[in-house]
């Protein structure tokens, strides 16, 4: 995990920003290198648990569905 998105009003952890492993950056189509891992905000909706690693209750589809969603242009 690399930081954390507060919501200012409610103190609520809204998403959590983590660097991904070359396994995972690939899985999720997204640029990984020795010199630049991979990141992604994650939505704390499809968190299980945090510790040493960050446990999803979701698939990988799932989660590149919602990072598809989250990262399209609002109409």
């Amino acid at each position: 995990m690399e930081t954390l998105s507060i919501d200012d009003a409610s103190w609520r952890v809204e998403s959590l920003q983590v660097k991904l492993n070359s396994e995972t950056a690939e899985q999720l189509g997204k640029y990984w290198n020795y010199f630049h891992a991979g990141r992604i905000e994650l939505p704390t909706r499809l968190v299980h648990s945090v510790s040493d690693t960050v446990l999803l209750s979701a698939t990988v589809d799932e989660l590149r569905q919602v990072l598809a969603a989250e990262s399209a242009p609002a109409p």
